[in-house]
């Protein structure tokens, strides 16, 4: 049996916050993580073979939206991650819960 996913899992701690109802915490969610695999997606071009410009424009609109969404949804966001080894955004959960080896100082990894 499969766990609950990083989609679900946010929508609990941003509905939790008592900031956003339990619809808009799902569609803020969902709408996170979508940003989220986008991003490493470029970042992993990045890696491969450089952005063009465009992408490069495209890489920092996402970045911006995912600033709105975290800010929306009540969370900080702890930093962006270029390497497309890892999670490409780490947000600041209001318990301390982490999911990568960096511990509570390196956040929660969305992906």
């Amino acid at each position: 049996m499969r766990g609950p996913t990083q989609e679900t899992l946010l929508a609990a701690y941003i509905a939790a916050s008592g900031k956003r109802s339990p619809f808009d915490a799902a569609h803020d969610a969902a709408e996170f993580c979508s940003l989220a695999r986008s991003l490493h997606r470029l970042f992993e071009a990045a890696c491969n073979t450089g952005l063009t410009a465009r992408q490069e424009k495209r890489a920092q609109k996402l970045e911006q939206k995912v600033r709105s969404v975290v800010e929306r949804a009540g969370l900080t966001l702890n930093h962006f991650n270029a390497d497309p080894r890892g999670y490409p955004v780490y947000v600041n959960l209001p318990d301390g819960s982490y999911n990568t080896l960096g511990g509570r100082d390196h956040g929660y990894g969305i992906g």
